[in-house]
């Protein structure tokens, strides 16, 4: 069913807008509740989903996720601030990308992930976390949001690694459940 849905390049790009959209929603949920706790700040879910949409919608991917990340940076982030929103979805969109085509063209990686190693798995996310924490760090230093460019970046970097490990562990598991791969 998944493989029909992708092969509509506007159902694709519907997919990962809606569900990215969505994804990010839960998460600031969930992290409103556990605010709370030390630590909570460390993880960010969507960041591994943003990366995965990009993993296997490509372009496409990038494009939905900067999107929804225009949606929701200028309706909830910077309400009515277009400019500040845009620059933020443009980096969102296109950190999973660029470390797709850096492993893709420096690491070996097939661009449809077929035999993907452990080891091109962990440096496309370890690329991605550096890009997407950068980049966005850059941002909203830039437009004075967040004062301290090193330490955001030090701990968005981190989010993005447990978010997309944690993402990635769980997108196994239901695989190997659903469809018996080992």
């Amino acid at each position: 069913m998944i493989q029909k849905i992708l092969q509509s390049k506007l159902n694709t790009f519907i997919l990962v807008v809606v569900g990215y959209f969505l994804i990010h929603a839960f998460n600031q949920v969930l992290a409103d509740l556990l605010i709370s706790l030390p630590g909570a700040d460390l993880v960010h879910i969507p960041s591994g989903f943003k990366l995965f949409f990009v993993l296997i919608a490509g372009w496409l991917g990038a494009i939905g996720i900067a999107t929804a990340t225009l949606i929701i940076a200028v309706v909830y982030k910077f309400p009515g601030d277009y400019f500040s929103g845009f620059q933020l979805a443009t980096m969102s969109g296109l950190a999973p990308f660029l470390a797709k085509k850096l492993a893709v063209e420096k690491f070996a990686m097939n661009d449809d992930l077929s035999h993907i190693t452990i080891k091109q798995m962990v440096v496309v996310v370890l690329i991605f976390a550096f890009l997407n924490s950068s980049l966005n760090q850059a941002v909203l230093f830039w437009n004075e949001v967040n004062p301290n460019f090193i330490e955001g970046s030090l701990t968005t970097f981190v989010a993005d690694i447990t978010g997309t490990l944690i993402v990635f562990v769980l997108l196994k598991l239901i695989a190997k459940k659903l469809l018996k791969v080992d």
